[in-house]
């Protein structure tokens, strides 16, 4: 067992010595694996940091073979826009 609370989308790091999943607080964890002598033994897991996943069926994300970025599904934040105003007919205004 890697976690006892769970965790979803294992991801193998390049070198297979550590393993990637998304906890149910969307954190991205590490764990540690040593695979030797035809045995599985798991560290402990470490958060690497907060994300902002989307938690869904499209929740997913990609690590560099270093292991030290991530490409990661997040949603679109939109900034907000003050409103728009069209002037019709300005050139006839202009004559006033």
């Amino acid at each position: 067992m890697i976690s006892d609370i769970g965790g979803t989308h294992p991801e193998w790091a390049s070198d297979g010595k550590q393993l990637y999943y998304l906890a149910a607080d969307k954190r991205i964890m590490a764990v540690a694996v040593d695979t030797a002598y035809e045995r599985f033994t798991a560290g402990v897991p470490r958060a690497l940091f907060q994300s902002d996943i989307v938690n869904d069926f499209r929740a997913r994300f990609a690590v560099t073979t270093d292991g030290q970025r991530f490409l990661i599904n997040t949603p679109v934040k939109q900034a907000e826009t003050a409103p728009m105003s069209v002037i019709l007919n300005w050139a006839a205004k202009l004559n006033k």
